[in-house]
């Protein structure tokens, strides 16, 4: 004897569809037998399976292609699936896909594609006439692409994606020579943050065309960053209004001498990211003679270049932030800096932002009578946080 089949509003299906898709763990799985139950649920759940595959895997790569791009005389599917991934990626794929699957690939998802991570060894120069058609693209990284793409191919490629704001750079980007095509090609025209990546050299970066919209830089995995090339990077006027820089530990040729440049050439960053065991007294020493003071709010100490402990006194970084570093609020440390000495010393300098960021928002004469709590201040982005 057959169960009769109880009807839920659509309304209740959905609710229920997008608490499951809400659970990324589970998600993929659970959208899947939710298409099972009937052409309603059906109909409720394909638009979050698609939104944004799970592919890490070669069969669930294989099966997602078939799917999406079928191959020649397969029966396809009524509904335009690609229209319906938001999101694709495919950074954990080697070997799986090909430059050609890769190109053709994005030619199917191309309508509504807002986040593209792009595999290791299958993305290539081919691979960029799709690319520039996917116009709804806002977050684009190709940081693991492996194989060497002429920067002018690809900036031409990425001009005309009108909503892209976040951009990270092959690990293989080269600029070793002046390029007049490149220069001339304009970047897109919301680009905020980028990530540099790969080889250049001083005279050609020194006069390199930046995003005029850019707000926030990375540089991770260069070649080099003496500090005769990081300086000659950061003398590029257009940088000189950048908003936020963060210098990853994993750039080759860092030395101490590379980061305390940074005040000097950057005067305007309100957030600096940097190797946290590069930073010595001497930074401290040179922005305590800023004038006036350097509207940085966040420095953080970040994954070491080399050495897992910091080399700078806490009574250095704390008499800075009485003079240039007046402005600071936040100050964060890699993890691999918490030792107990280094906690000990962290509730000095949290202390410290807390008093001040308290005093300032209280009356003088209630702070006097009443004393400063932490818990007076609801902001979470004031004091020492960890990475």
């Amino acid at each position: 004897m057959h169960s009769r089949q109880i009807h839920l509003p659509t309304e209740i299906v959905v609710e229920i569809i997008s608490f499951a898709a809400a659970d990324d763990a589970r998600r993929q799985s659970t959208l899947h037998a939710c298409c099972l139950v009937s052409r309603q649920w059906y109909s409720v759940a394909i638009p979050y399976l698609y939104e944004k595959p799970r592919v890490t895997a070669g069969t669930a790569f294989k099966s997602f292609t078939d799917t999406i791009s079928p191959p020649i005389g397969a029966r396809k599917n009524k509904i335009h699936l690609g229209s319906l991934v938001h999101r694709l990626d495919l950074s954990g794929l080697v070997y799986h896909s090909s430059n050609s699957l890769t190109a053709r690939l994005l030619g199917r998802v191309k309508e509504n594609l807002e986040v593209f991570l792009a595999p290791r060894v299958s993305f290539a120069i081919n691979s960029l006439p799709a690319l520039s058609k996917c116009t709804s693209l806002k977050h684009l990284d190709l940081s693991l692409v492996g194989e060497q793409i002429p920067f002018p191919n690809l900036k031409k490629a990425l001009s005309n994606l009108s909503r892209l704001t976040t951009l990270r750079l092959p690990r293989t980007t080269t600029l070793t020579s002046h390029s007049d095509s490149a220069a001339t090609t304009d970047w897109p025209p919301n680009l905020h943050r980028l990530q540099f990546s790969g080889h250049f050299r001083p005279l050609v970066i020194s006069n390199f065309s930046w995003p005029r919209t850019l707000t926030s830089l990375t540089l991770k995995n260069c070649i080099d960053l003496s500090v005769s090339n990081l300086g000659s990077l950061m003398s590029n006027p257009q940088l000189a209004t950048l908003k936020r820089f963060t210098i990853s530990g994993s750039n080759r040729g860092l030395q101490p001498e590379s980061i305390n440049a940074i005040p000097v050439f950057l005067p305007e960053l309100n957030s600096l990211s940097v190797p946290g065991d590069l930073v010595n007294d001497s930074f401290f020493d040179i922005v305590s003679h800023m004038h006036p003071p350097l509207p940085l709010e966040v420095l953080e100490f970040g994954f070491p270049s080399i050495d897992a402990s910091v080399s700078f006194s806490t009574s250095s970084l704390t008499t800075a932030m009485e003079y240039g570093l007046a402005n600071l609020r936040s100050v964060g440390f890699h993890e691999v800096f918490c030792t107990n000495k280094r906690i000990l010393e962290d509730e000095e300098i949290d202390d410290l932002i807390y008093n001040r960021f308290a005093k300032a928002n209280q009356p003088q004469s209630e702070s006097l009578q009443n004393g400063i709590e932490k818990s007076d201040l609801s902001d979470p982005t004031i004091g020492v946080y960890y990475i």
